[in-house]
């Protein structure tokens, strides 16, 4: 019997049998497939050792995303965001608090030099005040020089009124009392608001509209107070018995370079710019003038000239009043002027 037909013949068995046992493993598949994984494993359709699916067209359904993830995030988030608006919330706050600080700090200090910035603008006009005021005023500029004043750029002014009262004027044996002042400089006050609305309205109304005017009045005043200063005067007076609580007088004003005091006295002000007067007693007739011999009233006093370089003769000049009056021909013959 040739090779070649046995062979063939056994490979032909051997496929049949190799696909009779695919058969056989493919139904026995399908019977073990409803009952294979448990819950929570998830059908892939493929063996675990990489094999091919053993039905093909099956494909399992996608599992949608697990619902408590999405939820914790969206929690997280707004979580978040309630912490922020919390922060922006307590940030606006202290805003509205420092601003409404810093408003009520600017109307306090405008309101409280109110009476300085009246007597700096009255002062333009120093002939218009009262006469008893003006007699009680001196005005101090720091290149003056003065007894009992002096001027240092880095401590202020230092002033002195020995030995008498600022308020009355009388001389008193009590101590002198050093006063420390910081007078508040009315003219910063006034001009920095000033300067600022007549060069801020021009600008805004050409640069931004009429709008800006309302900004520009308020900020004149806040820059007003951010370029506030003070004036440091130290006052070394006395006051009498009668006047020692009276603590505001002398009243001290700062304008700018200028330093106004005002007494309580005109003659205070009188020692305070010339000095202490010296009262002397009225000088007693010399003995000369006491050894003059008495006038006898009812002899007639001999008529006295006073000799000048071009008068006339003292006869010719004397008046004669037991003489008739003389007048010349040409003054009888002059023409009258008068309309008959």
């Amino acid at each position: 019997m040739p090779v070649k037909p046995l062979l063939r013949q056994s490979i032909t068995v051997h496929r049949c049998s190799s696909v009779a046992n695919r058969m056989s493993d493919s139904k026995h598949s399908k019977d073990v497939a409803p009952e294979a994984s448990p819950a929570g494993q998830g059908a892939s359709g493929s063996s675990d050792n990489g094999a091919r699916p053993a039905n093909p067209g099956y494909f399992p359904p996608i599992a949608p995303p697990p619902v408590e993830s999405a939820t914790g995030a969206g929690s997280a988030f707004r979580a978040r965001s309630r912490e922020l608006a919390a922060v922006c919330f307590q940030s606006l706050r202290h805003l509205a608090v420092w601003l409404w600080n810093f408003i009520s700090d600017v109307a306090r200090y405008y309101w409280g030099v109110r009476r300085a910035l009246g007597e700096f603008i009255a002062g333009f006009a120093p002939n218009l005040m009262s006469e008893a005021k003006r007699m009680r005023e001196v005005r101090l500029a720091p290149y003056e020089a003065h007894a009992m004043a002096e001027h240092d750029p880095a401590s202020g002014w230092k002033l002195a009124v020995p030995g008498r009262c600022v308020v009355c004027g009388e001389k008193t044996a009590n101590p002198q009392i050093d006063e420390s002042l910081l007078i508040d400089d009315a003219a910063r006050a006034f001009w920095v608001p000033a300067a600022s609305v007549l060069v801020g309205v021009p600008l805004g109304l050409f640069l931004f509209g009429r709008w800006s005017v309302l900004l520009v009045i308020p900020l004149g005043f806040v820059l007003g107070y951010l370029l506030r200063g003070k004036v440091p005067v130290l006052l070394r007076v006395a006051r009498c018995d009668a006047h020692r609580t009276r603590a505001s007088i002398p009243q001290v004003l700062a304008w700018g370079n200028t330093l106004v005091i005002r007494f309580g006295h005109k003659s205070v002000r009188r020692i305070f710019l010339y000095g202490e007067t010296i009262d002397t007693p009225v000088a007693a007739q010399d003995s000369a003038a006491q050894s003059m011999p008495a006038v006898d009233a009812h002899v007639p006093a001999a008529p006295e000239t006073i000799p000048l370089a071009d008068a006339p003769h003292p006869d010719d000049a004397m008046i004669r009043h037991e003489q008739p009056l003389a007048f010349r021909p040409e003054e009888d013959d002059r023409e009258s002027t008068t309309i008959p």
